[in-house]
């Protein structure tokens, strides 16, 4: 039975089993052979999945209604699109599967078009399934057809649903296959599909190589714009900007590929967009900010059938946000086992298996669970030198040895996790992974502090050093260290104990974005909005004495409970745990003293930074302390702290700093012919603060220094019309005097 249960649909199934109607009005049939027509055009030439899907859709009804068998298939076939699961709702996937097996196995369908339907169902129910042995079959079928096209179909669908990391050498041959058809094919994508493909093929198998493969593609892309295939290399290169530590610019151009595939319709594109942000904020220390996002999308049916990455995601991200419960929950879904008790094991091999497995790899560490350790290491091991990539290599998170390496040290095994970890630096410099090799310095050190021989940890502090080097670089907060809860198989007595360790420890506070701590590199998680209200108060009054009721008026307001001193207290007593010795909260009379220097705190260095360039003109010497300062952003000021009219005053002063700040570097930008950094600057800054002149000004003058002066014009029409509207106001004299010399081409500019 056909998927429509309509009368008029069901008598279609009764014409089309006695075979073609005799007679058909030419018209009609040229109207549904031109919308296949345009399916086909938008598919494989444009690239358009969502047009695509239109045309074949509307070619369906009303080759369904006319009763025309060969146009049905063709419909049928072109509503399955380029890739295997492109329909996420499990009632649409059950009608168009059902409509092209039904039409695969009517008498008027044509021997090939049969053929290419079953193939594309084998692969629908293949990737379903977690197999490949029916598409396989089919692909085997398709070569003895001799039909370019059809093979090249098969090929593409084949290969979907190859996507395991233990199938790379065959996934290989089929993408060369592919393109080796391509050249008796007449379609422009196919040769497409199997430069996409091989380039996704070195990436998943870590060539050094892929990058040459992935500018061939852009390469061919120019010469012909294909949507589909461009939006996969556009989210590879958000994967390799990743890679390279550019991580608030890869935030950005995730973003913007995310409405690329939007546009063109691929399904996949909100879920490697997530998949993309969770990289990004892996590896700045903040994927315990995307809780609640992971906790309401891990159960949405846009995601694929055999993706279980968000589980283990939601793991990580809930132990970084002190929520062991919740991660302890995520880790019993793995692999859909419910009650079963499956787990792991269980999750299927496709191309989110190793991201999956990697996230289970740092929950089990977090959580010290040595069970899970366990099965990790056991399903990794034959997968070692290859890198943690996601789905079409669309995301990495470095090499599998860190993750083997954690694995090992959890389940006590300190030699192979050390060596494992070793490797996992020496992988990630192969791939050029600047913030995975950050993370697996620190991770080393830390092992070799922890376990090492004499010689071991006398390298420890080196590494240690390197990797907060390289984490303030890429703007990272490296994650805590565990403590283990068994013996390791070699635990000798360390050189130096906790409390020295402490005592010379690094101490970092962060308010200039969700507030938190540091210490040596690490980051602590501040748990309870009160808590980091706390932290933030006694931060910005560093080394002054805080009285404690200002704080419980700070922190309670007009509500104060009969408990609050206590509680109090109890915040306090908190915070020096999480500090140590080394930064103590000292009780003095009736309140408390952060005995920190005001320049630990990053609001602190960045006033400190920012004032040190004093008032007057700016110099080349002014571009790196102040493009130091600004990088101590990382989001919105005193955001995750209690409501109260002081904080309002010190995210208002901490705002105009940032502006000086940028102002003063967009200056100095200038001065040193950097006009393009200039714009980068401060075209935020205009979005930000929208009613300053001088933004507005040096905006102008770095694109008139540029060659833009059409966009330096444009900017003081956008200032001229946002004054009008919200201040009923025209420009000051020396815009307007900037306005008439961008015209004049005045050589003084």
């Amino acid at each position: 039975m056909r998927p429509s249960a309509s009368a008029d649909h069901q008598a279609g199934c009764r014409r089309s089993l006695r075979g073609p109607k005799t007679t058909t009005q030419p018209s009609t049939r040229t109207t549904v052979t031109d919308l296949i027509a345009q399916g086909r055009h938008a598919l494989w030439t444009e690239g358009d999945l969502r047009e695509a899907r239109r045309r074949f859709e509307e070619a369906w009804t009303r080759a369904d209604r006319e009763n025309l068998p060969r146009e049905r298939a063709e419909s049928a076939l072109g509503l399955g699109g380029i890739w295997v699961h492109e329909y996420r709702e499990d009632v649409l996937r059950a009608r168009i599967l059902a409509r092209q097996e039904w039409c695969a196995q009517q008498p008027g369908t044509p021997c090939g078009l049969a053929l290419a339907l079953r193939a594309r169902v084998a692969a629908e129910r293949d990737y379903l399934d977690g197999t490949h042995d029916r598409v396989l079959e089919a692909l085997d079928q398709a070569r003895r057809a001799g039909d370019p096209q059809l093979l090249a179909t098969v090929l593409s669908l084949a290969h979907h649903c190859l996507l395991g990391p233990q199938h790379g050498a065959l996934r290989t041959r089929l993408a060369e296959e592919l393109l080796l058809t391509a050249g008796r094919s007449d379609r422009p994508g196919d040769a497409l599909a199997g430069m996409l493909w091989l380039t996704v093929d070195q990436f998943l198998g870590g060539d050094p190589h892929a990058g040459r493969s992935l500018a061939r593609l852009r390469e061919a892309l120019k010469q012909h714009d294909h949507q589909a295939f461009g939006y996969v290399a556009a989210a590879i290169e958000v994967m390799l900007a990743i890679r390279d530590g550019q991580l608030d610019r890869a935030e950005a151009m995730a973003a913007e590929c995310a409405v690329l595939g939007e546009r063109c319709g691929d399904a996949d594109a909100s879920g490697w967009y997530r998949g993309q942000l969770i990289t990004i904020r892996w590896f700045q220390g903040r994927l315990g900010e995307l809780l609640p996002v992971l906790r309401a999308e891990v159960d949405s049916y846009a995601l694929g059938v055999q993706d279980d990455s968000l589980f283990s995601a939601l793991a990580v991200s809930a132990v970084a946000a002190g929520d062991d419960l919740v991660a302890a929950g995520a880790v019993a879904r793995l692999g859909g086992s419910g009650l079963s008790g499956s787990g792991l094991s269980a999750v299927p091999a496709s191309s989110a298996w190793l991201v999956t497995v990697n996230g289970a790899a740092e929950a089990a560490f977090r959580l010290q669970d040595r069970e899970l350790a366990s099965t990790v290491y056991r399903l990794l091991a034959s997968h070692q030198d290859l890198p943690i990539c996601g789905s079409l290599a669309i995301t990495c998170f470095g090499s599998a040895h860190q993750s083997l390496g954690l694995a090992a040290l959890t389940v006590g095994d300190v030699p192979a996790g050390i060596d494992h970890l070793r490797r996992a630096v020496r992988g990630n410099l192969a791939l050029g992974h600047w913030p995975a090799h950050c993370l697996s310095l620190h991770r080393l050190g830390h092992a070799l502090l922890r376990y090492g021989n004499p010689q071991e940890r006398a390298e420890a502090p080196g590494l240690l050093a390197a990797a907060a080097r390289e984490a303030d670089r890429f703007r990272m907060v490296l994650p805590a260290q565990p403590s283990p809860t068994s013996t390791p198989a070699r635990n000798p007595r360390p050189a130096t104990t906790s409390t020295d360790i402490a005592m010379s420890a690094d101490i970092r506070i962060r308010l200039l974005g969700p507030a938190g701590i540091v210490v040596d590199g690490v980051a602590q998680v501040i748990p309870g909005r009160r808590r980091r209200t706390v932290l933030s108060v006694l931060a910005l009054n560093a080394g002054e004495l805080v009285g404690a009721d200002r704080l419980v008026d700070i922190v309670w307001g007009d509500k104060v409970p009969r408990t609050a001193a206590n509680t109090l207290q109890s915040h306090v007593s908190y915070l020096r745990r999480v500090l140590g010795p080394a930064a103590r909260i000292i009780s003095q009379g009736q309140g408390y003293v952060l005995d920190l220097p005001r320049t630990a705190v990053d609001a602190g260095l960045a006033e400190h930074l920012i004032r040190a360039q004093g008032d007057g003109p700016p110099t080349a010497a002014g571009v790196r302390p102040l493009t130091e300062a600004l990088a101590l952003w990382h989001g919105e000021p005193l955001g995750d702290v209690e409501s109260h009219p002081w904080f309002e005053v010190q995210a208002q002063h901490l705002g105009q700093l940032r502006l000086r700040a940028t102002k003063m570097l967009a200056r100095a930008h200038l001065l040193t012919r950097q006009s393009a950094r200039a714009v980068d600057l401060l075209t935020p800054a205009v979005r930000e603060h929208p009613l300053d002149e001088q933004v507005y000004e040096l905006l102008m003058l770095a694109y008139y220094r540029q060659g833009l002066a059409g966009r330096a014009l444009t900017v003081f029409e956008n200032v001229r019309t946002v004054l009008a509207s919200e201040l009923g106001a025209d420009p000051s004299g020396p815009l307007r005097d900037l306005h008439t010399a961008i015209l004049r081409q005045d050589p003084a500019l």
